[in-house]
C-alpha cells in the first residue's frame, strides 16, 4: 500500500494519527511520515493497517465511527482533506461476506424503516431551507444512535434488511451532501463512502450508482476530478437496465459533465447528443425513492446537461437550460437549489451579453442566497459581486 492509501484507510476507518499510533508499535510522527510518503514504510506495515481498518469494512461500524468524530467535532475530522485516493476506493467491490451481526433481542419490521426514513425526509426539507450549516449534528446523532442501533438489530426477513441498510444508506447520503453544501468536502467524501458500503449491503444497484454518481459530481465541483470520469462510468454501468430513460439520463448527464470538467470535450458532446431528447421538463416516470427525495422532477438532469454546456465554452445553450431548470424547481420547497440554478442563469446570460437581463434575474434571488447557511450559496453570491456588487451589498 502506497503512503496515501494508508491514510485513506485509516481516515476511512473515522481514526485519528494518534488512535491509529495507539494500536501500533509505531509513534505518531513515523506513521504521518510514512503516510505522506517522506519514509518508506516497512513491508508490515500494511498489514497491520489492513487488520486494523479492516475492521471497520462492516458499514455500520464504518459510519458510526466517523458520525462519532462528526458529532463530536473531532480536530483530525474537521481538518479532513479531499483525497483523490478515498473516492477511487468507491471503484473497488466490497467482500459482501462481511455481514453485520445483529442482536436477538429486537426484531426490526417495515414500519421501524419507514420511520427512518420519515425523518430522513424532514431533516431533507431542513436542509434544503436553511441550508448544509444547519441541523448536521442532528443527522449525525441521528445517525450513530437510533439507525445504528437498528443495524444491529434482528429483522423479520431478508427484505426488510435489505430496505434497513438502504434507509441508512439515505441518511449517510443527506450527512455527506450537508457537509458538501458546508464546504467540508473532506468530511463529505467520507460520508458518501460510508453511504456505497450501505448500499452495497443493501443489494441495491441503484443507490449503489447513485452514490458513485455523488462522488463523481463531488469531485468536479471542487476541482479534483481525478477519477470522476470512471466513477460516474461506474454509476452509468451499475444501473444499466434498472431504469427508464428519464431517470438513466441523471446518469448519462452526469457522465457528459465530467468528460467536459475533465477536458474531454469530443466524449462529452457525444454523450449529451444521446441523452438529447431526455434533457426537457417532462417527467414521464417515478424515480426510485432513495433518487426521487433528491430528484422529484427533471429539474437536476437539465441543470447537470447547463453544466456541461457551461464548461463546453457553449453558454447560449447553458442559459437556456439553466432558465428551464429554474422554472422547474418550486421556490416555495426548493428554495436554496432555485436560487442557485438562477444565480448560474444570471451568469450565463451575462456571459452572452445580457447585462440587464442578469442583473435582474440576481436581484430577485439573492435575499434567499444570502439567508441560506451554505458554502454553495456563498459562492454564488461572490460570483454576483464580481458583476453586480450592488446587489450583494444592498442586500445585507
Amino acid at each position: 500500500m502506497a503512503g496515501a492509501q494508508l491514510k485513506a484507510a485509516r481516515e476511512a476507518a473515522g481514526l485519528s494519527l494518534s488512535q491509529m499510533s495507539a494500536r501500533l508499535n509505531f509513534s505518531k510522527s513515523a506513521l504521518g511520515h510514512y503516510e505522506t510518503g517522506a519514509r518508506s514504510a516497512p513491508p508490515d506495515l500494511a498489514l497491520w493497517y489492513e487488520r486494523i481498518c479492516g475492521a471497520y469494512t462492516d458499514p455500520v461500524a464504518a459510519v458510526t465511527a466517523l458520525g462519532r468524530a462528526d458529532v463530536d467535532r473531532r480536530s483530525f475530522l474537521l481538518r479532513a482533506a479531499y483525497t483523490a485516493a478515498l473516492s477511487a476506493t468507491a471503484l473497488t467491490a466490497l467482500d459482501a461476506s462481511r455481514l453485520i451481526a445483529t442482536s436477538a433481542t429486537r426484531t426490526v419490521g417495515m414500519a421501524e424503516v419507514d420511520a427512518v426514513r420519515a425523518v430522513t425526509s424532514a431533516l431533507l426539507s431542513l436542509d434544503e431551507a436553511r441550508g448544509g450549516g444547519i441541523g448536521r449534528t442532528a443527522v449525525a446523532e441521528f445517525l450513530v444512535t437510533d439507525v445504528a442501533d437498528l443495524l444491529g438489530s434482528q429483522f423479520a426477513d431478508a427484505g426488510v434488511r435489505r430496505e434497513a441498510f438502504s434507509a441508512a444508506c439515505e441518511l449517510a447520503y443527506l450527512a455527506g451532501f450537508k457537509a458538501h453544501d458546508a464546504g467540508q468536502d473532506g468530511i463529505a467524501q467520507r460520508y458518501y463512502v460510508a453511504a456505497l458500503r450501505l448500499a452495497e449491503h443493501a443489494a441495491n444497484p441503484v443507490q449503489q450508482a447513485w452514490v458513485l454518481r455523488a462522488l463523481a459530481l463531488q469531485g468536479v465541483d471542487i476541482r479534483q476530478h481525478r477519477f470522476s470520469v470512471d466513477l460516474a462510468e461506474e454509476a452509468a454501468r451499475r444501473v444499466h437496465g434498472h431504469l427508464g430513460a428519464d431517470t438513466a439520463a441523471l446518469f448519462t448527464v452526469g457522465l457528459a459533465r465530467c468528460h467536459a470538467e475533465s477536458g474531454n470535450h469530443v466524449q462529452a458532446r457525444d454523450v449529451l447528443r444521446r441523452a438529447e431528447l431526455t434533457i426537457s421538463a417532462d417527467l414521464t416516470e417515478p424515480a426510485p425513492h432513495a433518487i426521487a427525495m433528491w430528484c422529484p422532477n427533471k429539474a437536476t438532469v437539465v441543470d447537470q446537461a447547463a453544466k456541461a454546456f457551461t464548461a463546453l465554452g457553449e453558454h447560449g445553450q447553458a442559459q437556456q437550460l439553466f432558465t428551464l431548470g429554474a422554472s422547474i424547481w418550486n421556490p416555495g420547497t426548493h428554495a436554496r437549489v432555485h436560487a442557485l440554478t438562477c444565480a448560474d442563469a444570471g451568469i450565463a446570460q451575462w456571459k452572452t451579453g445580457d447585462d440587464g437581463g442578469a442583473v435582474a434575474l440576481w436581484a430577485s434571488v439573492v435575499p434567499v442566497l444570502q439567508r441560506v447557511r451554505s458554502a454553495r450559496t456563498a459562492k454564488a453570491l461572490d460570483k454576483i459581486a464580481r458583476h453586480a456588487p450592488e446587489l450583494v451589498t444592498t442586500a445585507v
